[in-house]
């Protein structure tokens, strides 16, 4: 399962927006919607209009964050974080992620949706430590001026 499937799913499942109430929305059934979301249905995707739809709908743009990591683009901030905030927030970030793998593993067992909850966070943290590579660029920059 790719990032751009997980933030689908994500999108669909985890917003403040029940699913039912974006199919609606979106004048589509929501068992079309709930297996247009479904990673592991390979004859059912999201077009680009209704992915773009649904980030508009629920304001969760998992979907364009994932794309984004998939073509390497990084996405610009509109304030930039100092070194501090952002190895912090790298810092938390990982942690989230050796707790969901501790928790996920606690049983003995990796089941798909620890899977996903893992990748999720990895995301998350590799996303953290691209800020941090940001901020430490833009002081050196910042200093170079003077």
């Amino acid at each position: 399962m790719d990032h751009i499937d997980q933030a689908i799913y994500d999108t669909v499942h985890d917003s403040d927006m029940p699913p039912k109430e974006i199919a609606r929305r979106l004048g589509s059934n929501y068992q079309v919607m709930i297996n247009k979301a479904n990673p592991q249905n390979e004859t059912h995707r999201l077009t680009l209009r209704e992915s773009v739809a649904i980030q508009l709908l629920t304001g969760n743009h998992a979907i364009y964050r994932a794309m984004g990591l998939e073509l390497s683009i990084k996405a610009e901030e509109s304030k930039s974080l100092s070194i501090l905030e952002c190895v912090l927030n790298a810092g938390k970030e990982h942690g989230d992620v050796l707790s969901t793998i501790q928790k996920a593993l606690a049983d003995g067992r990796l089941t798909l949706r620890e899977q996903e909850q893992c990748q999720r966070e990895i995301t998350e943290a590799i996303e953290a430590l691209m800020a941090l590579r940001k901020a430490v660029l833009q002081h050196g920059i910042d200093q170079l001026k003077g």
